[in-house]
């Protein structure tokens, strides 16, 4: 686990580490892009650390190499298998509800092997919530568990609403997203499935 001593960026990090797995798999800049479906000038941003990539990029990225997305955040050290991650170390990453007020938190990372799922907590502190930006779908499933807050939030075309201890589960596949606010902040844990487990 780094001790946060070193000073290269979360993103060089990322960069350097997709650079290692596709040359170590023989595979040009130009086929990636291709197969991701970006410009070869993003990738090549992205392998030198230039920019901050959503997790929905990364995890083509990681799939396109053939690695769970968990291994583009963690840092290498063999033989270890388990990775405690204290509060004030968690990474703050980039995600598709980020431009939305949306902030996530990674709450495992650093991790040598495939995960079965992602935890993430989320905190989401505006009042207002814009419902045609804030429609996800993803392979998998979604587990929330309410920290702080209450909110009504849609699966399938049904709402519900969480306050603190509240659980939802729910098949990720659907559009699913937050609708209203009605205590703010709202921070909550979102674990969601590894779907590459399960291919």
């Amino acid at each position: 686990m780094r001790n946060g001593t070193s000073d290269i960026s979360v993103e060089a990090e990322i960069g350097l580490r997709i650079r290692s797995l596709r040359s170590s798999r023989d595979i040009t800049l130009d086929q990636l892009s291709r197969q991701v479906r970006l410009t070869k000038g993003q990738l090549s941003k992205i392998e030198n650390g230039l920019v901050s990539s959503p997790v929905s990029t990364l995890t083509k990225v990681a799939s396109a190499l053939g690695v769970d997305v968990g291994t583009l955040f963690m840092d290498a050290k063999p033989h270890q298998s388990a990775v405690l991650v204290k509060e004030n170390d968690r990474k703050v990453i980039v995600g598709r509800g980020t431009k939305m007020g949306h902030r996530y938190e990674s709450l495992a990372f650093g991790l040598p092997f495939v995960k079965a799922f992602e935890p993430y907590m989320m905190t989401i502190d505006e009042k207002r919530i814009n419902l045609r930006k804030n429609v996800f779908k993803h392979p998998g499933h979604e587990f929330l568990f309410m920290v702080q807050g209450s909110m009504d939030y849609r699966h399938d075309g049904e709402t519900y609403h969480l306050g603190p201890g509240d659980g939802f589960y729910f098949d990720a596949s659907l559009e699913h997203g937050p609708v209203s606010v009605s205590r703010s902040p709202v921070r909550f844990l979102s674990i969601i499935s590894n779907p590459l487990l399960h291919r």
